[in-house]
């Protein structure tokens, strides 16, 4: 029988995560935190099962190309105002792909653990969102494909939007005592022009685990609009995305 787990937040083997020169222990990129790419060698936890190894996904083009557009549909339909209870958005930015915030996100799925990182801002982003998905499941590992786990767990992050509403898009609590808002928010969040994912599989017992972490231009920031309300894309100082009606073109440029 096929027994299915869902949760989000949002001798050891050396992957292939290359980072390139970027020092990511430089001082001021996380504060007084730790960035997770500093002195990070790319092996994975020694708290992640040995037998069998884990492994990292193979995010091809396919499924990146996938990932973004789950999110640029879901922010296109948002934008016009087919979300019911959420107002059209003015300004709402086309994501891309982003491969230096998905091999920080790579460092994180390493973890064998659903866990939000201290820091993985970088140069370009400076107080980068994050969000973790994990899905288990027994029975055949390959009873469920790696497309549909990442459209289960998007949509996961997505549907938090009936926990949420306007009040909330306007200006983002401080402090929320109601279900899970924040996954939607970041997924919502006007200037994220940005996405970067990994995800890791690995067992643990009888279950086999699907583990997701998508990184992002921008984070939720209290008191801070997650989009301003208006009419659609007038506010696109490039106009609109042919594709995407709802969103600014690819060329629009946001201060992140």
């Amino acid at each position: 029988m096929l027994r299915i787990v869902l949760a989000i937040l949002s001798v050891s083997t050396v992957v292939s995560v290359v980072l390139g020169q970027v020092n990511y222990c430089t001082a001021g990129l996380c504060g007084s935190s730790t960035h997770i790419a500093c002195n990070n060698n790319g092996a994975w936890a020694a708290s992640c099962p040995k037998s069998p190894a884990p492994k990292l996904v193979d995010l091809n083009l396919a499924l990146r190309q996938h990932v973004v557009r789950l999110h640029n549909v879901r922010r296109n339909n948002l934008a016009l105002g087919k979300l019911p209870n959420y107002g059209p958005a003015r300004r709402m930015a086309t994501i891309r792909w982003s491969p230096e915030l998905a091999k920080l996100a790579a460092l994180n799925v390493l973890q064998c653990a659903m866990k939000h990182d201290a820091c993985h801002n970088t140069n370009k982003f400076k107080a980068s969102g994050q969000n973790l998905a994990m899905i288990s499941y027994s029975g055949a590992e390959s009873a469920r494909t790696n497309q549909e786990l990442l459209t289960s767990s998007i949509n996961m992050w997505w549907n938090e939007y009936k926990n949420a509403n306007m009040n909330v898009i306007s200006s983002f609590p401080g402090s929320w005592s109601g279900p899970a808002i924040g996954h939607f928010t970041v997924m919502a969040r006007e200037p994220n022009w940005a996405v970067g994912c990994a995800a890791a599989r690995y067992k643990t017992g009888i279950m086999n685990n699907f583990l997701l972490a998508c990184n992002y231009a921008t984070t939720n920031w209290v008191g801070q609009a997650v989009y301003v309300r208006g009419v659609t894309a007038a506010g696109c100082t490039t106009g609109r995305n042919v594709n995407y009606a709802g969103l600014c073109k690819v060329a629009e440029v946001y201060n992140v």
